[in-house]
């Protein structure tokens, strides 16, 4: 489907599309970070993993457009199959989807756990928010559940470090929302790990404030930039 050309014929004003963590980014990047870097990655974990680059202050798309697509990066060999037919890819392992689906397996396995003190035995309306509620309750199988997916969160992030060297890499995403404090640390450690020392040297690895509103602050500052 044209969008861009069906939307302009219906609106009678110019339209541009975008990838919804490309603009999340480039929203962060304009709004959130002040020192404006010139070199930053964007990570965002949800249903599933998106990610943004900004390289040289400008947003990278590519040459065919898909620049970014962090969550499709392998990060274990013969892992479980992603969404996309590849196994072992980022977003099987440590996306909000992944996470449930690895605990409902286990329930269903005989896993004791709160969530289905919380939920109800099938977890049918799981959400982020169940998650921290069940740490901080003293649930120690979710909480390595997310400290394993915070883990893997690491690997990539140290993986990006070494390929693009960023000054900051952004973390968000409804995953980080809800679990930050029990997560950030550990993706901090783990990507300080695995980088190499020269390259991770000066980089900060931080979470977005901005939540929800990165995309429409990004689409914004694309309208802006691009009817100019």
């Amino acid at each position: 489907v044209p969008l861009k050309k069906e939307l302009e014929k219906q609106l009678d004003v110019p339209v541009f599309v975008e990838n919804d963590c490309n603009i999340c980014t480039l929203g962060i990047y304009e709004v959130e970070l002040q020192a404006k870097p010139q070199h930053i990655v964007g990570i965002f974990l949800g249903t599933g993993i998106g990610g943004g680059l900004i390289l040289n202050g400008k947003l990278f798309s590519g040459f065919n457009r898909t620049a970014g697509e962090v969550g499709h990066m392998v990060v274990e060999v013969g892992g479980p199959k992603c969404s996309c037919g590849n196994k072992g890819c980022f977003e099987a392992v440590a996306s909000r989807g992944a996470i449930f689906r690895k605990i409902q397996a286990a329930v269903k396995d005989g896993q004791k756990t709160l969530l289905t003190e919380m939920l109800g035995a099938d977890l049918a309306d799981m959400r982020s928010g169940d998650l921290r509620k069940a740490i901080r309750r003293g649930d120690k199988f979710v909480e390595r559940v997310i400290e394993e997916a915070a883990e893997y969160t690491g690997i990539a992030v140290a993986n990006l470090i070494n390929i693009v060297n960023p000054e900051v890499v952004v973390l968000g995403g409804g995953i980080i929302d809800a679990l930050e404090d029990e997560m950030l640390a550990i993706i901090v450690e783990t990507a300080l790990d695995y980088a190499l020392n020269g390259t991770a040297k000066g980089i900060s690895i931080i979470s977005t404030k901005l939540g929800d509103d990165a995309g429409i602050t990004g689409a914004a500052v694309l309208a802006r930039q691009k009817g100019k």
